[in-house]
Formats: structure tokens, sequence, C-alpha cells
């Protein structure tokens, strides 16, 4: 399940570090920053949308390791119960465990997704409802 979740956060961390705008850099050059200001001032609240997009991508990915992981075996948990719904032809075990799945998702997403407000409420963006 790490190995599964560490790439999305891997890969998004290192394209958002790529990808800083040179310009913000040449700031922090005329500004004479030290490599360790550079990061912190600059590199890391460039790169933060990125690592955070990778963050909420593995966080879904790590549900489904987590289940994949449970149907190969575990004696608890919603793999389990998918499992056992099906050898006990008991569709409403079956159903609930996959709509639990869905809730624990969707609010592990939006915990994540207000995190996401909050540490990038300096970001210039459209509008969304409900604001």
């Amino acid at each position: 399940m790490a190995v599964g979740v560490f790439f999305p956060v891997y890969l998004n961390t290192v394209s958002g570090i790529r990808n800083v705008d040179r310009k913000l850099i040449e700031v922090g050059q005329v500004y004479r920053f030290s490599a360790y200001e550079h990061i912190r001032r600059i590199v890391l609240p460039a790169s933060l949308p990125s690592f955070l997009v990778g963050l909420r991508s593995g966080l879904g990915l790590g549900w489904m390791f987590v289940v994949a992981a449970e149907l190969m075996g575990a004696s608890e948990g919603l793999g389990y119960l998918l499992v056992f719904g099906q050898n006990t032809s008991a569709p409403q075990l079956i159903i609930s465990s996959l709509i639990l799945f869905a809730v624990l998702g969707k609010c592990t997403d939006a915990v994540l997704k207000g995190v996401e407000r909050k540490a990038l409420h300096w970001q210039d963006g459209l509008p969304q409802k409900g604001k």
C-alpha cells in the first residue's frame, strides 16, 4: 500500500518543484536569498499545490489498496465484509460495505480538501460555488 501511495505523491511533488516559475527564482536571487530561504520562501509555497494534488490522489489509491489487501485474506475490514457478503449471498452486506467505503473516502477527501483550502488561501483562482 505504501509503495502505491508513494509514487503519485512523489511524482506530483517533483513536478511541482521542477515547474516553479523561473521569475520567482530570479526574484529570490535579486533579494540575495540563501539556499534555505529559496526553498522555504519560494520553492515550497510554489510546489505546495502539486504536492496536495498528489496527496489527494494518493489518498484515493490508498483506500483502494486497503480494500484490495483486505479482499486477499483479512479477517476483518471492508474487503472482508465484501467477500463475506458474496459468500453468504447477502447483497445488503455488499451494498452497505460499498456505501461505507464511499462515505469514508469522501470524508477523508473533504478533510484533505479543507487542509488544501486553508494552506492555499493565497492562491489566485476562479471563484467556486458556495464561497
